[in-house]
């Protein structure tokens, strides 16, 4: 069966990339982009939907009931919002925006639409860089949470295995060692250590303290 995506362009080298990487895991890629804009995909193999004033009648020009994966990413977070309404109401499964503000993206959330908020990965990789105290907890659902954090040489954590870290809260962690991705329940937690959990957002909590 053919799976096929829909992306908007992002006015930067975002969009390109991302359908790039969309066709070579096998999906029929559809682009949103003016005509301006369509010459940075003549190298990919995708449909290009030129995107005129009416914008409604070109999202209505698409065959949406094939479509498994739409991103909107471009830098107007209304735009990106109302695209997304109109793929979720077209029955299509995931969509996901990349929003510039923290409002948009939970009104986008609360209509399951996933958002990507630009400059939480702005803030995540120059805290790495610079090797800032950070933690963060964004709440998911039914009391589940994600936890960022970077460990700090005055934390509790510090000696302490993944392995018991996840008995102690129940939460599923990973380390950022570095280039390195660390799971096994052995691993000890070091300083400057960037560690990712999820699981119960109250026990997370303590994690921070």
């Amino acid at each position: 069966m053919v799976r096929e995506a829909v992306v908007l362009d992002s006015n930067d080298d975002l969009g390109p990339l991302l359908a790039r990487m969309l066709v070579d895991n096998g999906y029929v890629v559809r682009v949103l982009a003016n005509q301006e804009r369509a010459k940075m995909y003549e190298r990919e193999a995708v449909y290009i939907h030129n995107l005129v004033e009416n914008y409604e009648r070109v999202l209505r020009g698409i065959d949406f009931s094939r479509v498994e994966v739409a991103v909107f990413p471009s830098p107007n977070d209304m735009l990106n919002l109302s695209f997304a309404k109109f793929a979720r109401s077209q029955g299509v499964p995931i969509v996901v925006i990349v929003a510039r503000g923290e409002a948009v993206a939970r009104e986008a959330e609360e209509l399951g639409i996933m958002a990507i908020v630009s400059y939480h990965c702005v803030l995540s990789r120059l805290t790495r860089i610079l090797n800032l105290r950070f933690t963060r907890i964004l709440p998911l659902k039914a009391g589940v949470a994600m936890l960022e954090m970077l460990v700090t040489s005055d934390s509790p954590l510090l000696g302490k295995t993944i392995g018991e870290v996840e008995e102690e809260t129940g939460a599923k962690v990973a380390i950022v060692r570095g280039d390195e991705y660390l799971t096994s329940s052995d691993v000890e937690i070091q300083d400057g250590d960037y560690l990712i959990a999820v699981g119960p957002q109250a026990d997370l909590q303590q994690l921070t303290k």
